[in-house]
């Protein structure tokens, strides 16, 4: 089945809307003008009638018929009018006028006394029908008739025009209405036009906007975030893999040049030994680079909800510090806790566990013999504020936007044993929290670790 595109179906929406409310309206005016003319025409007859019925209770014979004969000569031709004169039994006596061509007799309601006026539309043959009215007058009854079609003609004329003119209406509201559905949517057009050329080596093009900030701009404006996101992701993904390669290479051409060395070359056994001790090393070394990135891998896809659970944050740093305690004492670094903010919050307890136990080991880890480490918890109305601060050598700023990159390494700390895998997990660990890890810091003068998280 064709698929019916959006301009036509707006179209058929425009025209259905404008038949439906011309409709409505041309039926309304019609039964106004109908409902009016009719109230005319009795208005009219009623008088007619009412005069003739005067003259007839005290008139001769003779000169009641001059009378009806003067009220049907002096009244517009148009209205055709005709009056009868009926005896007390209700048997005709004279008739004039259209009366005299069309007689018509009284209604059984007249003549019963239970009707005062009689008045009837009554069809006779022609395009129109006849209004005709009756009343008592002494010694019998007036009967009196007229046209309607002089009354009725606008009404119709009304009705005739709007079925005349409908088609075209419809016509012209389905041409315009698939003018203006395409015009609207030409912005989707073009949307949909830039959308087919973005792709993963194309995302620096983007939606273009009208300007008019209406729904289809906003809706650009999302798309154009969306993509600005994902070509963050790709690049970053990208750096990753390049950084990832890189790191692999180094250790793997070293375990391959070892391995060929010992195996060209005879050893004895305390020399194959202590080969083997040393491609043990690498390979470990390799392994905690391959178990860094799938950590960092698993932190940046998020939390799954069956991983969440309440989590008292006072205990598990607790926890945190009463492990590292014994390497600060080592590193001769006082590790000063201030913990007494109640903490508790939904999240996973082995990641957040990771998260303060690799800020506090390279806050340790970074500050000189003698130096000091503070762990500090604030509680704000919907957050949690976890300050790590050293007084350690502190990170350039140049440095401070690109520390939470994989495998990037501040110059002054390169010496320090680590792949730079640690802060770029522990702020994606932040993140799969719905929190954000940030970094205060001046060169000599030591850095602070920010940790928000929200408690709800």
């Amino acid at each position: 089945m064709r698929r019916i595109s959006i301009g036509v179906q707006w179209a058929l929406r425009y025209t259905l809307a404008l038949l439906v409310t011309v409709s409505a309206f041309g039926i309304f005016t019609y039964t106004q003008i109908a409902s009016r003319t009719e109230s005319d025409a009795r208005l009219v007859l009623e008088l007619q009638v009412n005069e003739v019925a005067v003259h007839a209770a005290a008139a001769e014979p003779d000169e009641m018929l001059e009378t009806l004969e003067r009220g049907i000569a002096s009244a517009d031709p148009e209205l055709k009018l005709g009056f009868a004169l009926f005896d007390g039994d209700g048997e005709l006596v004279v008739a004039r006028g259209s009366l005299a061509r069309y007689p018509t007799p009284l209604p059984a309601g007249v003549l019963a006394g239970e009707d005062q006026s009689g008045a009837s539309q009554v069809e006779v043959g022609e395009n129109y029908p006849y209004l005709v009215m009756a009343i008592r007058a002494y010694p019998g009854f007036v009967q009196g008739a007229l046209y309607t079609r002089p009354f009725v003609r606008n009404a119709r004329d009304v009705r005739d025009i709007y079925l005349y003119s409908l088609p075209v209406l419809l016509l012209l509201t389905a041409g315009l209405g698939y003018g203006l559905a395409r015009g609207s949517l030409r912005p989707l057009a073009e949307m949909n036009a830039t959308a087919r050329r973005i792709s993963g080596t194309n995302l620096e093009e983007r939606i273009p906007t009208t300007g008019s900030r209406d729904e289809l701009d906003e809706l650009a404006t999302t798309l154009n975030d969306m993509i600005a996101r994902i070509g963050r992701s790709v690049e970053r993904t990208r750096r990753f893999s390049g950084n990832a390669a890189h790191e692999l290479r180094t250790p793997l051409n070293a375990l391959r040049s070892r391995l060929e060395v010992t195996l060209e070359q005879p050893r004895d056994a305390e020399e194959a030994r202590k080969a083997l001790e040393e491609t043990a090393a690498e390979v470990e070394g390799l392994s905690n680079v391959v178990h860094a990135m799938m950590r960092l891998a698993q932190s940046e896809a998020g939390l799954a909800p069956e991983q969440r659970s309440m989590v008292d944050l006072q205990a598990l740093l607790l926890e945190v510090v009463e492990f590292f305690a014994p390497l600060a004492e080592e590193a001769e670094v006082e590790l000063v806790t201030h913990l007494d903010a109640p903490a508790h919050l939904p999240g996973d307890p082995s990641w957040l566990h990771e998260l303060f136990a690799n800020l506090l080991d390279n806050a340790i880890k970074y500050t000189p013999a003698g130096g000091r480490v503070e762990l500090t918890v604030e509680r704000t109305d919907d957050a949690l504020i976890v300050r790590v601060q050293d007084d350690g050598i502190g990170v350039p700023k140049e440095d401070l936007t690109r520390i939470f990159e994989p495998f990037h390494r501040v110059s002054d700390r390169s010496m320090a044993p680590g792949v730079g895998l640690g802060l770029p997990i522990s702020r994606e660990i932040a993140r799969a929290h719905g929190g954000e890890l940030s970094v205060e810091s001046h060169p000599g003068e030591g850095a602070t670790f920010v940790v928000q998280l929200p408690v709800s």
